[in-house]
């Protein structure tokens, strides 16, 4: 995010107490994405340690269809969708569906089947871990603020782990004209 830009929305900000974030990532990602995925993780660990979010945890994406135990990814999307029509956003481009043609050879069904494509990597931000749960799901990144509008903004996972860096920088930074006293040996 370059400077002069607003940081992301309400909507997805860390005001939240017990947070949790869900680190959703592909597993078959190549060796230099999977230094980035380690660069997220990191950054997620260091919101933990300051205290801005309770726990944090990094899964794959689950299988499009999944067990009755655990939600699909279809499940995880479809509350993704849910949230962002609530608050007025869109989670493209970073999530897309596109339907499958019918099988040329007949095989399977007639009816055309949809194919949910999913980011690299994406967060998912809950009260209770619960990210399927309305009341619980507080923010999806990557997500787009304003869809189909001139101030459509979207925000990635890189953008908003910065903007959330610099808002607990700034919560940090002591006051201007404040005289801090000083600390024996030049250390803080």
């Amino acid at each position: 995010m370059s400077a002069g830009e607003s940081a992301p929305s309400s909507a997805v900000a860390l005001d939240a107490a017990d947070l949790r974030i869900d680190c959703y990532v592909r597993s078959d990602v190549p060796a230099p994405i999977g230094e980035i995925v380690d660069g997220v993780v990191g950054r997620l660990e260091s919101l933990c340690e300051a205290g801005r979010i309770d726990e944090y945890r990094v899964v794959s994406w689950p299988p499009e269809t999944g067990a009755a135990s655990a939600p699909s990814r279809g499940d995880l999307v479809a509350a993704f969708e849910r949230w962002a029509d609530r608050n007025g956003h869109s989670i493209e481009p970073g999530f897309r569906r596109r339907e499958l043609p019918t099988s040329p050879l007949g095989a399977g069904s007639d009816a055309a089947r949809e194919r949910v494509r999913v980011p690299v990597m994406a967060l998912a931000l809950s009260a209770d871990g619960d990210v399927t749960d309305p009341a619980a799901l507080r923010g999806v990144v990557p997500y787009t603020e304003r869809p189909n509008t001139a101030n459509e903004r979207t925000y990635t996972v890189d953008e908003w782990l910065s903007a959330v860096e610099s808002d607990a920088a700034d919560r940090d930074a002591p006051v201007a004209g404040s005289d801090p006293s000083p600390v024996p040996g030049g250390q803080r």
